[in-house]
C-alpha cells in the first residue's frame, strides 16, 4: 500500500471581505458540504492564507478561487484572533462559484443577525460607510 502524504501549505491566518453592493446589502456564499466544518452555512467570501503571502494578496486569491470576482481597493474593517476583515464595493462582476460553495446572496441589513460573528463585522462594515 502506497501512503500519500498531502502537504497542507495554508496557514492559520484568514482573510475575508465584505462585498457590499450599491443597494447597501452584502454578499455571503453557502458552504458546500465538501467543506467540513461548518458546511451549509453562510459565509463572507474569503480564507486561509498560504505560507509567504501577504494579506491582500491571499484575499484576493481566495475570493477569485472561490466566486471568480477581483476585489478592489479594500479596506481594512477589524481583526478577530487570526480573522482580518475588509470591505470592499462589489461591483455588479458576475459571481461563479467554486465548488466550496452552494449558493450565494445578498443580505439586506436588516437581515443581519448582530449575534453572528460575520454578520456581526458585516454590520460594521455597513456602518462604516455610513459614517
Amino acid at each position: 500500500m502506497i501512503k500519500v502524504k498531502i502537504v497542507q501549505d495554508d496557514i492559520d491566518t484568514v482573510a475575508k471581505v465584505i462585498l457590499i453592493d450599491q443597494k447597501k446589502r452584502v454578499l455571503f456564499l453557502k458552504r458546500s458540504l465538501y467543506v467540513n466544518k461548518f458546511s451549509g452555512e453562510w459565509d463572507l467570501p474569503g480564507g486561509h492564507l498560504k505560507a509567504d503571502e501577504a494579506l491582500l494578496d491571499g484575499l484576493n486569491r481566495e475570493v477569485k478561487e472561490e466566486t471568480s470576482l477581483d476585489v478592489r481597493q479594500p479596506v481594512f474593517i477589524t481583526k478577530i484572533d487570526n480573522l482580518h476583515f475588509f470591505r470592499a464595493n462589489y461591483d455588479s462582476q458576475p459571481v461563479k462559484l467554486s465548488h466550496e460553495h452552494t449558493d450565494y446572496r445578498f443580505f439586506e441589513r436588516d437581515e443581519l443577525d448582530p449575534n453572528e460573528k460575520f454578520q456581526k463585522v458585516a454590520l460594521q462594515a455597513l456602518e462604516s460607510i455610513d459614517d
